[in-house]
């Protein structure tokens, strides 16, 4: 009996943290569950197994490893429609973060050299992404990965009015190789005030059914409205013009949290030549 459940322990455990590992999703909050689900369900399927077909060891391992799949795969689902109140930090100023999840990198990028993405030292062009000139006059482009354990509800970075709202439709591919990022659905907005004007290009991952968005071209809207929401994992970038006094609050390995973690912090633009115009 011990001996079946250590096997079943182990095969549950592996299977599970070679998941966590593929979908890259934080330890912190995955390697508590695989703990938890891990003996519950290597438990279950020994129960469950000997009345079914008595002693078979193989199909008892298998049932609780099918367990732990389905009690997962159902915890994901639970966590992926959640929709905390978030309250933004209201301080003039500031750009907060679009969406949960962890910065990958921070770009300091020159006028009209907007790189989407980097993969093994590739780049793409953020015109060539969204289909249609962008001319940028130089600033700085943080990416934020969203895994499917993230809230995927993308909210404003800055309150002002939506200039530009572009989806481009895509089949559904990783975004681990970089011709993919050609192939996804993602949606391209300009949010603009009086001190800023922003990009945000929100990417769909290969899972993902589609990109939803809240608002529409001219929708006045304040910092930390909800803007759209992603289908499971994702990515969500955003293009910043260079500001007076830029302080960078987040480094690339932080977890940021949408309409709450501040991730630049600013006095005013540092010219009119630093806005993103279509």
């Amino acid at each position: 009996m011990w001996l079946k459940y250590v096997l079943g322990v182990s095969v549950v455990s592996g299977t599970l943290l070679l998941l966590i590992r593929k979908m890259e999703l934080r330890l912190r909050i995955a390697l508590p569950w695989v703990l938890f689900v891990s003996p519950l369900s290597a438990w279950l399927g020994i129960s469950l197994g000997s009345t079914v077909v008595g002693p078979s060891v193989l199909f008892q391992v298998f049932l609780g490893l099918a367990i732990a799949v389905i009690l997962s795969l159902s915890v994901v689902l639970v966590l992926f429609y959640r929709d905390p109140r978030r309250t933004p930090p209201m301080t003039p100023g500031t750009v907060i973060s679009p969406a949960d999840g962890k910065i990958i990198y921070i770009n300091q990028v020159e006028e009209d050299q907007i790189p989407i993405a980097v993969k093994k030292g590739k780049k793409i062009a953020l015109s060539e992404f969204v289909g249609e000139r962008i001319h940028f006059r130089g600033g700085i482009h943080i990416g934020i990965m969203m895994s499917y354990l993230d809230v995927h509800i993308n909210r404003a970075p800055i309150g002002g009015v939506v200039k530009r709202l572009r989806r481009i439709p895509g089949s559904f591919h990783s975004l681990k190789h970089i011709d993919s990022l050609l192939k996804n659905e993602r949606v391209f907005s300009i949010i603009s005030n009086p001190d800023l004007t922003i990009g945000m290009v929100q990417i769909a991952s290969r899972f993902v059914r589609r990109i939803v968005p809240f608002v529409k071209e001219g929708d006045q809207i304040s910092q930390g409205d909800k803007f759209g929401v992603i289908k499971f994992g994702s990515q969500v970038d955003l293009i910043i013009p260079e500001l007076e006094d830029m302080i960078v609050a987040v480094d690339v390995g932080d977890y940021v949290k949408s309409g709450i973690s501040v991730i630049v912090r600013h006095k005013k633009l540092k010219s009119e030549r630093s806005i993103i115009s279509v």
